[in-house]
């Protein structure tokens, strides 16, 4: 039998959520080129919570056992776990291409990064780069999958029913929330479940680092989710399947989604308006350039933002 939603009720169990509370990959990097207060942290999180796709609906693909995030765009009827990787594959083989073309401190930092989220001793001056590369890289997936989603019927019912499942939770937990008196990390449970972000400050008041917590539910489709999902994707990694190679294009395929995390898109998106702005683009080679760039967009943000 394909895989279908068709004829099948749409199951929604909010009672069985999950709490999330996860570092913002990478933030840490960027904030190492300012100083922000405890005031100017909430402009950031105000423009972190504006983009368009709910920030948890990535986080149920991947609980959903998808490490990239990626295979939802392309699940139809007719597909198999290979003819999906063999897409994403294409998908990513113009990224790799253009990888192989950057000098080489740059690759490895964008190697640790993708790998460990650290930046290796001696390139720390190609780290805001190396993030802006990944970034892109990662924006030129999506948008090519996104344009073949279209027509999809099964991956856009995969993607609305998940909508419908954090709706769902939403309006049901404030109940929720009442009925349960466990506790979470010694405290209540959240008060609300949508995306949050937890500063963490050095002497007070100096960000240096992000938390992100929310609540989601198991996506209604992971069972098709999962059939879908090639081995080499899954989350966790299957025991019998090696783990990519570095600079292979299974490991570009299989990481660079961290970047798309809500908090870091909108700490690149700030530093990215800038250097447009000042027309520096990364092929200048000139990467202290584009550091002292990145410090005077997150300082000129901080004071343009009501």
């Amino acid at each position: 039998m394909p895989a279908t939603f068709e004829h099948k009720k749409l199951v929604i169990d909010t009672g069985h959520f999950s709490i999330l509370n996860v570092t913002s990959p990478f933030v840490d990097i960027c904030l190492k080129f300012a100083t922000i207060s405890a005031h100017e942290f909430s402009k950031i999180a105000q423009l972190a919570a504006s983009y368009k796709n709910d920030a948890r609906l990535i986080e149920m693909v991947r609980i959903g056992g998808d490490a990239s995030a990626k295979v939802p765009y392309l699940m139809d009827a007719g597909e198999t776990p290979s003819s999906i990787l063999a897409t994403l594959r294409e998908v990513a083989q113009p990224q790799m291409e253009r990888f192989q073309d950057l000098p080489d401190p740059l690759q490895s930092t964008i190697c640790l990064l993708l790998s460990i989220n650290t930046v290796p001793h001696g390139c720390e001056a190609y780290a805001i780069a190396a993030l802006l590369e990944i970034d892109r890289m990662q924006e030129e997936m999506t948008q090519m999958l996104q344009g073949l989603m279209r027509g999809r019927k099964l991956a856009q019912d995969f993607y609305n029913n998940n909508v419908k499942a954090l709706k769902q939770l939403d309006e049901d937990w404030p109940r929720l929330r009442s009925e349960k008196s466990v506790q979470w990390h010694n405290q209540p449970l959240p008060e609300q479940p949508q995306m949050q972000y937890f500063p963490i400050f050095e002497n007070k008041n100096r960000l240096v680092d992000v938390c992100e917590t929310c609540v989601i539910v198991d996506t209604p489709g992971a069972n098709i989710l999962k059939r879908f999902t090639p081995p080499v994707l899954q989350r966790p990694l299957p025991e019998t399947i090696p783990v990519p190679t570095t600079k292979s294009v299974d490991w570009l395929i299989r990481g660079a989604g961290k970047i798309g995390r809500h908090f870091t898109r909108a700490l690149l998106e700030i530093i990215k308006t800038h250097l447009k702005a000042e027309q520096v683009a990364l092929e200048v080679d000139n990467y202290d350039l584009i550091n002292r760039h990145a410090q005077e967009a997150l300082h000129e943000f901080m004071k343009k933002t009501p």
